[in-house]
C-alpha cells in the first residue's frame, strides 16, 4: 500500500497533467473559434458578393429589354422608311414616266 507521500505525490502528479490538458483543451477551442470566425467572415463575403452579382445581373437583365425593345423600334422604323422610300421611288418612276411620254 503506498504511503501517504506517495499518495500526494501521485495526485499532484495527476493534477499537473489535468492542468496541462485543460490548457491544451483551451488552445484547441480557441484556435476552433478563431477557424470558425474566419470562416464566419469568408461566408459573409460570398454573400456580399452573390448579392452585388445579382443585383448586377438584374441592372444588365432590365438594360437587355430595354435594347431589345429599342431595337425592335429600330426594325419597324427601318421598314416604315424602306416602304416610305420605295412609294417615293414609284412616285418619281411614275413622273419620269410621265416626263419621257410628252
Amino acid at each position: 500500500m503506498p504511503t501517504l507521500e506517495e499518495r500526494v505525490t501521485n495526485f499532484e502528479e495527476r493534477m499537473e497533467e489535468q492542468e496541462r490538458l485543460r490548457a491544451s483543451q483551451d488552445r484547441d477551442q480557441s484556435d476552433i473559434s478563431e477557424k470558425l470566425r474566419v470562416q464566419t467572415e469568408l461566408i459573409q463575403a460570398l454573400a456580399d458578393t452573390q448579392s452585388e452579382h445579382t443585383a448586377t445581373l438584374s441592372r444588365h437583365t432590365a438594360m437587355y429589354k430595354e435594347h431589345t425593345a429599342a431595337l425592335a423600334e429600330l426594325t419597324l422604323n427601318g421598314y416604315t422608311l424602306k416602304d416610305g422610300m420605295e412609294q417615293i421611288i414609284g412616285m418619281l418612276d411614275t413622273l419620269i414616266a410621265r416626263e419621257d411620254g410628252k
